[in-house]
């Protein structure tokens, strides 16, 4: 089979090697569409250990397909079954990004539906099952905090985990204000039913006052009405800015990671009870919320897709991905649909 390997920091090339064996508690799937994420654009141009892919390893892990072999001791699976594959628990622990999906076949070992296989409704295409990955990185973000209809939310970023973030945000009911830089993306986040504010034209808080008001601080004075922020960002601004709105019980989500060290207002913290806590991947619920919402039709996910490359020209595909102003996710056309 042909096979996408990571060489190393700006090389990729395309091999045959052996298709994988299945074994009797494994499943074989045809890979159709394998999105690029970022983490694979991370070791593409700034090397393995942003990436965890090293020389010789297949890579790609937002991938789906159908079913070409089944285990004899496997059970709920049949010839042709389309599926999206779940990388977190179809490989080793912190080898997700290496499940294979930008080669023609994958095995996953130990198949068990709803555990690391999804079976796709019919209204679920490849293309947005392709995205299934991202959009459950986002879902858990607002999940997380717990964001409910009638909830004042706001989402930092518009990235492919921002828009995800966006789009599970509006399928419940809610329409969050999402902070950008630029206005590139303006008419998509509208379309989904977000509120931009570009913080390099407005005052942040100003516009969020004016669209969310105002209420109380635990100790009496002002705070800005804002029950939810999610960081899909990773700018270093982020916590300074939830730190000015502090109404009481507040959350921060963190969902995007900057490495550098961000200092806590300790004393803010304390005085307005205001929780900051991670979101890290997905869960189970999670994954069944997002494929709902896509076979529902409740989002315009699949329009972030905004190129689509063959596994042949997969080191342009990879370096389009990295253009933030032409493209949000590059999808890799493994066969065809």
């Amino acid at each position: 089979m042909k096979a996408a390997i990571y060489q190393e920091m700006g090389r990729v090339t395309i091999e045959e090697i052996d298709k994988p064996v299945c074994g009797p508690d494994d499943v074989i799937v045809k890979t159709i569409r394998t999105g690029i994420c970022g983490s694979d654009v991370n070791g593409y141009f700034k090397g393995s250990m942003f990436s965890g892919t090293f020389k010789g390893d297949q890579f790609g892990h937002e991938t789906a397909g159908y079913i070409t072999e089944i285990g004899e001791n496997t059970s709920g699976f049949k010839i042709g079954m389309r599926v999206w594959i779940q990388p977190i628990t179809s490989t080793k622990p912190g080898q997700s990004n290496n499940l294979g999906g930008f080669s023609e076949y994958v095995r996953v070992p130990n198949a068990k539906l709803n555990v690391n296989l999804y079976a796709l409704p019919d209204q679920v295409s490849y293309d947005e099952a392709a995205l299934i990955e991202p959009f459950a990185v986002g879902t858990h973000g607002k999940n997380v905090p717990g964001a409910k209809p009638g909830d004042h939310v706001i989402i930092y970023g518009a990235g492919t985990i921002g828009i995800s973030c966006l789009s599970g945000i509006c399928a419940q009911g809610i329409v969050p204000i999402v902070i950008v830089r630029n206005n590139h993306k303006r008419a998509l986040i509208e379309k989904i039913g977000g509120i931009v504010c570009n913080i390099n034209e407005v005052d942040l808080v100003d516009f969020v006052k004016e669209k969310f008001g105002v209420t109380k601080h635990r100790i009496g004075y002002p705070a800005v009405d804002v029950d939810i922020v999610i960081d899909c960002a990773g700018a270093s601004n982020i916590v300074e800015d939830f730190m000015k709105f502090l109404k009481p019980k507040s959350k921060l989500s963190i969902v995007g990671v900057t490495t550098e060290p961000i200092p806590v207002p300790m004393g803010r913290l304390m005085s307005s009870e205001v929780i900051i806590q991670g979101s890290c991947g997905y869960d189970h619920e999670d994954i069944v919320e997002v494929i709902d919402n896509l076979a529902s039709k409740r989002t315009y996910m699949s329009e972030i897709i905004t190129h689509h490359y063959p596994l042949t020209a997969i080191n342009e595909a990879i370096q389009m991905a990295n253009r933030r102003d032409q493209a949000i996710k590059v999808v890799i056309d493994m066969a065809e649909a």
